[in-house]
């Protein structure tokens, strides 16, 4: 079967070509952040936070990210990736504004509350304005080649930020990066007013109303085991890889290591997630698919293991393993997705998916920074890599059982399902 047109006008060609170019800049700005390698020791040292409290003041940067994850999907999903993306922008730029000028603790927890609207609208939003740019083209099977050179993007500003941030607070204050970034945020949102909203309708959909669409996209994540599945381990993997990473400062600090030293150190792996990000889908294709899933762990569990071993500076070592696993994933489970969701549903279940993981790293940063500063960080790492253990293996063992199972329809039988709606998904018959 021939993959359905728009129900609107055929796109300009040119319009989504550009889409994909700027977003390539748009992903470098967001990413090119002076902040990035002294956040924590600006709580720690200027605002005078505990490790503890450094995790508790998250607490509600998480809990409002999960309530308000799938409502914004659904923003993106009802009225255009675009305006997600400009809005997210903006507030971005002024969360990390209010964020370096924050004067008490009162209005840092104010910035905590921005950022979480700020990420809320581009996650979900970024990755299927991706993907409707180039399957308005016939190009989506190039989705995890592009979004893995997205990622490498992304990397590369987070380099140019480590590097350059570093050394700038060395040299003024701890604020002073932090403040500067707003304006990089600024050019993000510059750039964002320049894209071209792909389609999000075809053939066999219509633009269902808001709680409707948020109805809908829970039941297409939830009652297809596979899609379930890969929801929940994907996002356990990130959510505790990611809580390992958020020990990478406290961990130089509590050996002595210079702040202006920080991006350098860190850097190198930040080099290497960019090699790990562009080469996804042919390490995809050389491994499998099923092999690639089972290895989602390991990186997580080898810095964990290491670091919760080796109490020396040396043992920083192990941190590439771990940036460059996340980064080798993002691609594969983002493709995966996108490949069993419709169109007109993309943006938002592809936020459930984010709220999972919200959820799931809420839990463990707390855990992990409290272990920390009760028992030291070497514990703190023996405790993320137990709970990687007793979050991924029953989670693959569920996701390998229903993938084998699973019968994927093509695309275009997605779009033809009434509304793409989840029983019909589910029902589909096996392509001839």
């Amino acid at each position: 079967m021939a993959a359905p047109a728009p129900t609107a006008t055929a796109p300009d060609e040119r319009a989504m070509r550009a889409n994909i170019q700027r977003f390539h800049v748009f992903q470098f700005f967001i990413h090119f952040q002076l902040w990035l390698p002294i956040w924590a020791v600006y709580l720690l040292d200027e605002r005078g936070l505990s490790l503890f409290l450094l995790g508790a003041f998250d607490a509600p940067f998480w809990i409002l990210w999960i309530l308000l994850e799938v409502p914004t999907g659904a923003v993106a999903d009802r009225w255009g990736r675009k305006v997600s993306l400009l809005y997210g922008a903006a507030v971005y730029a002024s969360a990390v504004v209010v964020f370096g000028l924050a004067g008490n603790l009162a209005v840092l927890l104010g910035s905590y509350i921005i950022f979480a609207v700020a990420f809320t609208l581009f996650s979900g939003a970024d990755a299927a304005f991706v993907y409707d740019s180039l399957r308005a083209r016939g190009r989506e099977g190039d989705y995890q080649r592009i979004w893995g050179r997205m990622e490498g993007v992304s990397y590369a500003g987070g380099i140019l930020g480590l590097l350059l941030g570093a050394p700038l607070a060395e040299f003024t204050t701890l604020s002073v990066p932090i403040v500067a970034s707003g304006a990089l945020g600024g050019v993000a949102l510059l750039i964002a007013f320049t894209f071209r909203e792909p389609p999000r309708q075809y053939l066999g959909e219509r633009q269902q109303a808001y709680l409707d669409g948020v109805k809908e996209a829970f039941g297409i994540a939830f009652r297809q085991p596979a899609v379930r599945a890969m929801l929940l381990l994907s996002a356990a993997v990130m959510g505790v890889g990611t809580s390992v990473v958020f020990l990478e400062q406290p961990f130089l600090r509590g050996h002595g290591v210079p702040v202006g030293f920080f991006g350098l150190i860190i850097a190198p792996g930040q080099l290497l997630a960019i090699a790990a990000a562009v080469l996804s889908y042919r390490v995809t294709r050389a491994l499998g698919l099923s092999r690639m899933v089972l290895l989602m762990p390991l990186p997580v569990l080898i810095t964990a293991a290491g670091m919760g071993v080796i109490d020396h500076v040396a043992a920083f070592a192990f941190y590439p393993i771990t940036t460059a696993g996340l980064a080798l994933i993002f691609p594969l489970i983002s493709d995966y997705l996108n490949r069993r969701i419709p169109s007109s549903h993309r943006a938002t279940v592809l936020s459930i998916h984010q709220m999972i993981f919200s959820v799931i790293i809420a839990v463990v940063e707390v855990l992990v920074l409290w272990v920390g500063d009760e028992f030291g960080l070497p514990m703190a790492y023996r405790v993320a890599g137990v709970v990687m253990v007793a979050l991924a293996a029953p989670l693959f063992v569920i996701w390998l059982r229903a993938h084998r199972r699973e019968v994927l329809p093509p695309i275009e039988m997605l779009e033809d399902a009434p509304d793409g709606s989840a029983e019909a998904v589910a029902a589909a018959p096996p392509p001839s």
